[in-house]
């Protein structure tokens, strides 16, 4: 792999039963002045070379559609890569000429599927839905008025509707009940609101599970009583931890070797994940983003120049999505866990190390390379190259694991 990595994150697209069938990549460059990014043409261009190049489609997206954004120069004159995984996302900001729509022309013969991203319906843009095979409407940016005003123009030419910008549950369902077909935004790692934070009977046995769990006075004895209550997490336990994810070099038979061999901590970490997405009332993606997070934690801390607890970057990384899965706010569910204060702060103020390199990898899986603290990665060694690889490798490990955990992408 590259020791130059560009920046490369994913974001998912989800269809209207909430399964993803795309990841839109962002990129920009690793390397240089990281305050001042290169300019689209260069950022599109990394993201195409390396994806289908050093790295492969597949270990990026799956087999899943990858929307990667082409500007002027790549829509006139597009590199010569298969198309069949490929959406072309036509950037908002390219001055609509004969040149342009000639481009379109021959992508489109070729066999690509174009999108046109934040797009706003003009005398100068319409020309460009002759050309799209879907329509990417900001619904942050239009007013109310505006957004309808498009659907009732856009519906009628059989287009397919992506809502961009969702970042509640709320929002997903009015854009659901105006029509899209598909959705993407952040709406996934936020909790829907509910009244009263009320907790369901299946999320307060959850609950109940990860507080006795995190007690600092927990015994092995314990843990092992609390799983054994539940046959089928156990089951899913000892399954993974007989898997290539821990590559152990003798078959485990019993809770209590597990717990043994592996140690507390990171028993505690799997029956965590375990739990929460035994919930069935999120979508599987959330599982995946919550691995992915505490994976990308847990190598960056192996990365860091000093002492540091692995599994406590792991169990951050994790539980910063349990508002998410559980539907009720960080501060209230930490109330009921028996974290140590450095955990705590870690989760809810970004504090500490553990705190500061969550806050690096939310704003990772963001694209928000300008609000990355870059200066503190410096501090402990970490270089724009290694944060990349972290992100890559924590996807396709989470890739190699989600099926051994029982967990189906």
């Amino acid at each position: 792999m590259s020791d130059l990595l560009p920046l490369l994150a994913r974001q998912p697209i989800f269809n209207r039963s909430m399964q993803v069938v795309a990841y839109e990549l962002l990129c920009r460059s690793g390397s240089g002045n990281l305050a001042s990014f290169t300019n689209g043409d260069s950022a599109s261009s990394q993201v195409l070379l390396h994806t289908f190049t050093d790295l492969s489609l597949e270990k990026v997206v799956g087999k899943l559609k990858a929307y990667i954004n082409f500007t002027r120069t790549l829509l006139i004159t597009p590199p010569p890569f298969d198309r069949r995984q490929m959406v072309v996302e036509v950037l908002e900001d390219q001055v609509v000429d004969q040149a342009l729509l000639t481009g379109l022309t021959q992508l489109r013969s070729e066999g690509y599927t174009i999108a046109l991203d934040d797009f706003v319906l003009t005398e100068q843009t319409r020309p460009l839905l002759e050309y799209a095979d879907i329509v990417k409407l900001d619904v942050l940016q239009l007013s109310e008025t505006e957004l309808l005003d498009h659907i009732e123009q856009l519906k009628p030419l059989g287009l397919t509707l992506l809502a961009e910008k969702v970042e509640t549950y709320e929002m997903l369902e009015r854009c659901r009940a105006l029509g899209f077909d598909l959705f993407q935004g952040y709406f996934l790692a936020r909790p829907k609101i509910l009244s009263g934070h009320k907790i369901s009977e299946s999320k307060q046995a959850v609950l109940q599970l990860l507080a006795a769990l995190h007690d600092p006075d927990v015994s092995i004895l314990r843990v092992e009583q609390l799983l054994s209550q539940d046959p089928v997490l156990s089951y899913k336990l000892l399954r993974l931890v007989n898997s290539a994810a821990f590559a152990l070099p003798r078959t485990i038979e019993s809770l209590r070797q597990a717990i043994t061999l592996l140690g507390l901590d990171i028993i505690k970490n799997w029956v965590n994940l375990l739990a929460m997405a035994n919930l069935g009332n999120k979508p599987t993606e959330l599982s995946v983003a919550a691995l992915t997070r505490a994976r990308m934690c847990e190598t960056l801390a192996s990365a860091m120049q000093r002492e540091a607890r692995q599994d406590a970057f792991f169990t951050v990384g994790l539980l910063s999505t349990l508002d998410a899965f559980m539907d009720v706010p960080l501060d209230v569910l930490l109330g009921n866990l028996s974290l140590s204060p450095e955990l705590s702060e870690a989760l809810l103020r970004h504090q500490g190390h553990e705190g500061r390199i969550l806050d690096i990898v939310e704003h990772y899986e963001r694209g928000a390379w300008g609000a990355i603290d870059w200066s503190y990665l410096s501090s402990v060694g970490i270089t724009a190259s290694q944060l990349s690889q972290a992100y890559l490798e924590a996807i396709q490990w989470v890739s190699d694991t989600m099926d051994q955990i029982g967990i189906k992408l």
